[in-house]
């Protein structure tokens, strides 16, 4: 009896020795968690402040991850992030900590880091170690690695503008190309108060529902009929005038922004397509981008219908662009499910800017695919590009082998739409047809180009 309470008990401290590694450990890697991180940061600080020792905060991200994941497999995946995890472990010495936060995303405190040029030299070797081949089933992986550098107490005197530098530095080295580190720096740090101060002027935006609506015509080539309008935002700020896009998505992306930002659009652009609907103006169908942000959000489809029957918009006549990371996300997202419920309702999807990223030919499927986009840096001299006419004959004739519509974006002079419509490729987008207009604008280029209706001529005088 008393080896049995022994054996049980025994079990029992197992069970609970293993609950708590659990609870502050990665449970793939075996590296500390966020958890642990979240719980030991302020501790660190405190100990590096009383030894007078600076501390380096090294956050790392893989730059392909999502690439291996989909055409590898998760099981690659997961061997990546393995073989990455106890690439750190080597790299760093004992008193240093290796974490893993979530997804691709590590962080490494150096204690006792030293000078700006050991911390350059022990990065240096983390990365180098990090970016070497993986062999996996017979397959070699170059998953690439970037990383950003903020340190205590240079850089910051707290946890969480530690790791908000660290982060802003590794944005930076991965808009470098990647495979490489940054340190923070006075100038990220003017780039953080810009994105803090434009991050503070969208949330405004947002809630005044001031972000603006222009639409950019789509045609045939052959027909010159209207194939569609592509809707796009804009932002008007009252100080600083026009802000590109390129300059606020990126930021409002990042703060998670981007969903609030794409319900404005949408609901503008639905309304102004509902009103040409109403008036018989000829638009085709209306495209509007959607990111995978906003379709993870749980009601995305159920605001989309109440929309367009509120606005009086048939489903058929609205367009979905998506980009391809989006169709290949994992299934567990839901996003899959959520665009086949959505499409089946009549609306259709396209897939923008085709060519650009890494989906395999067996997602380009006509059941779930209406149109691809040729992304423009493909149409751009395409006429004296011979690299870019094969391409886009190559999609071209994808396309229409599957029977699925495609239109080139982008097309911007004569030759390059002769080069086009020469390949097949019938409908465009650029500024060779028109530049994106603002709703009344539009509405009136699209007036201008309607069928006018036969109109009744009463003759007077006498009947035979």
């Amino acid at each position: 009896m008393s080896d049995v309470i022994l054996r049980k008990t025994d079990e029992l401290m197992d069970a609970r020795n293993s609950m708590a590694f659990l609870a502050v450990h990665d449970g793939l890697t075996g590296l500390h968690n966020r958890t642990f991180l979240t719980d030991h940061f302020d501790t660190l600080i405190k100990g590096a402040q009383r030894r007078s020792e600076r501390m380096a905060v090294v956050q790392i991200d893989l730059d392909r991850f999502k690439q291996i994941n989909d055409t590898l497999g998760h099981a690659a995946g997961d061997y990546v992030l393995v073989v990455t995890a106890q690439r750190m472990r080597e790299s760093c010495r004992a008193s240093d900590i290796c974490v893993r936060l979530g997804g691709d995303e590590f962080v490494m405190i150096l204690q006792g880091a030293g000078s700006t040029e050991d911390i350059n030299m022990v990065a240096q070797r983390i990365m180098r170690r990090i970016n070497e081949p993986i062999s996996f089933q017979g397959t070699t992986i170059l998953p690439g690695a970037s990383a950003g550098i903020a340190v205590y107490p240079v850089d910051a005197d707290n946890a969480n503008d530690l790791v908000v530098h660290a982060d802003l530095a590794l944005y930076s080295a991965k808009k470098q190309g990647g495979g490489a580190f940054s340190f923070f720096s006075e100038e990220l740090r003017r780039e953080l108060e810009h994105r803090k101060l434009l991050e503070h002027d969208m949330r405004i935006a947002i809630a005044e529902k001031s972000f603006q609506v222009y639409f950019q015509p789509q045609v045939s080539l052959t027909t010159g009929a209207i194939a569609g309008i592509e809707a796009l935002v804009r932002w008007k700020h009252e100080t600083r005038g026009m802000i590109p896009p390129g300059e606020f998505i990126p930021v409002a992306e990042k703060s998670g922004l981007m969903a609030d930002i794409g319900r404005v659009v949408i609901a503008k652009a639905i309304r102004a397509a509902g009103e040409w609907h109403r008036a018989g103006l000829q638009f085709g169908r209306l495209a509007v981008n959607v990111s995978g942000t906003e379709l993870r959000e749980v009601d995305f489809d159920a605001f989309l219908f109440d929309t367009l029957e509120a606005e009086g918009l048939p489903p058929q006549k609205l367009s979905l662009e998506i980009v391809e990371s989006v169709i290949l996300d994992d299934e567990k997202t839901g996003i899959a499910a959520k665009l086949r419920h959505i499409r089946s309702a009549g609306v259709h999807l396209e897939l923008d800017d085709f060519g650009t990223g890494y989906a395999s030919l067996s997602h380009v499927n006509p059941n779930e695919i209406d149109r691809l986009k040729i992304d423009r840096r493909f149409v751009q001299n395409i006429n004296s590009n011979g690299d870019n006419t094969k391409i886009v004959r190559a999609i071209t004739e994808l396309a229409r082998g599957l029977g699925i519509s495609i239109i080139a974006e982008g097309a911007e002079t004569e030759a390059e739409l002769t080069s086009l419509k020469s390949i097949g490729c019938d409908q465009v987008q650029g500024y060779s047809i028109a530049f994106p207009m603002p709703t009344e604008q539009a509405q009136e280029w699209l007036a201008l180009r309607s069928p006018k209706k036969p109109q009744l001529t009463v003759v007077t005088g006498n009947r035979a």
